[in-house]
């Protein structure tokens, strides 16, 4: 068996790698939402093997023990909230979580002072990463980081953490630290070699979540409005701004239309061909469907790379036209551009003559429709479905 400090040593040079990559691309990208709270576990875990290297070479490491549990609990706690943050999903509670945990496993450790040991806090340790990394695998599965293949690499990693440190936990107040148990499958050397695995895996999903998702700075004040530089408004933007012009062309009696358009493969583009083609491609799509949408309609990004659109045409087959002619400009215009390869676009049409007025249906199931037809044959576009239980006035309307 290697001895603990190389197995440190080599879990440094790992961690340290990957959290340097991970935040020199997060610094590049300029990013707010969920991959910033992921260079702060990265930044944790850089933080972790320092302490537990210190503690390796120290006469009296206490003081770094208390550090590197405590950084290794929130480490754990950040991934958790950037899962959380991917999904749109309020953070403070979260967070204030994380922070108590992370504190309070630090003060068992100190408390515990020099006579405590290697495993002062160890306990608590343990069951706050595995609450914390099942949290996070749970979180993975769901809205719309569940919605994506690529998100499962985090789901497997954190239940792994979960099931380990919990039975680290388990068998620690049960048996000690001393017991045969512990010391042949549950130490520290085993431990170590276990996070270089996935470490090595978080670090790949994260990025190609990233490559995916790229969430953007948003302003949760839904009184003001927020435009792309492409003059596309940003996805709580849009959001906010539907059920106005809804309600206004149901007052009207008018047929209103979402549109919703996708792009599913960026990620594995971006594997193959590199991050510049990605984001060319992904530049000329938001620009292609401002360009090609009709003059007053309301235009916004939608989540996991898709583009949503919102007019009124005056009939449920004019709105089939119009995104028929959207999505053939586009796929022309990447065949001009010379792409390395071209996207799969997915287009899915809502229209108030089957759906009523309602805007967050309206927006749902056109995404819906978007998802069925970027995974069927030829990838023509999708209408939305009726749903069964149309009734009331959006009845009296489809039945016109």
């Amino acid at each position: 068996m290697i001895d603990l400090f190389t197995v440190n040593v080599i879990v440094a040079v790992v961690t340290i790698t990957a959290g340097v990559l991970y935040l020199v691309e997060t610094i590049l990208r300029r990013e707010v939402g969920a991959g910033r709270v992921w260079a702060l576990a990265f930044l944790g875990g850089m933080l972790t093997v320092v302490a537990y290297l210190v503690w390796q070479q120290a006469s009296e490491p206490w003081i770094a023990i208390a550090v590197g549990n405590a950084s290794l609990v929130a480490t754990s706690g950040c991934f958790w909230l950037g899962c959380r943050t991917f999904n749109g999903r309020a953070t403070r509670f979260a967070g204030t979580a994380v922070a108590v945990v992370a504190v309070a496993t630090m003060l068992s450790a100190l408390v515990a002072g020099p006579r405590g040991g290697e495993w002062a806090g160890a306990e608590l340790m343990f069951v706050g990463i595995a609450a914390f990394a099942a949290l996070g695998s749970f979180e993975s599965r769901r809205g719309a980081m569940g919605a994506m293949w690529s998100s499962l690499g985090f789901t497997i990693v954190l239940a792994f953490v979960a099931v380990f440190y919990f039975g680290r936990a388990v068998v620690l107040a049960v048996l000690g630290p001393d017991s045969d148990l512990f010391r042949t499958w549950l130490n520290s050397s085993i431990t170590g070699i276990v996070s270089i695995v996935l470490t090595l895996v978080a670090l790949t999903t994260a990025t190609m979540l990233r490559s995916g998702r790229v969430t953007v700075r948003q302003d949760h004040d839904g009184n003001l409005l927020r435009v792309s530089p492409e003059g596309i408004l940003e996805e709580s933007s849009f959001r906010a701004a539907l059920p106005t012009v809804a309600a206004r062309s149901e007052a009207a009696g008018r047929v209103f239309a979402v549109v919703a358009m996708r792009m599913d493969d960026l990620a594995q583009i971006s594997l193959a061909f590199g991050s510049t083609e990605e984001e060319a491609l992904r530049t000329q799509f938001r620009a292609g469907v401002r360009r090609f949408a009709p003059t007053f309609a309301l235009v916004g990004l939608g989540a996991d790379n898709s583009m949503v659109m919102a007019f009124e045409p005056d009939s449920a087959a004019e709105a089939g036209r119009v995104a028929s002619r959207i999505q053939r400009r586009l796929l022309d215009g990447f065949a001009d551009r010379g792409s390395a390869v071209i996207p799969v676009l997915g287009v899915g049409v809502a229209v108030s003559l089957d759906m009523g007025y309602d805007p967050l249906l309206l927006q749902e199931e056109a995404s819906a429709a978007a998802r069925r037809s970027s995974t069927s044959v030829d990838a023509s576009v999708i209408f939305a479905e009726p749903p069964r239980d149309l009734s009331g006035s959006d009845a009296a309307i489809a039945g016109e």
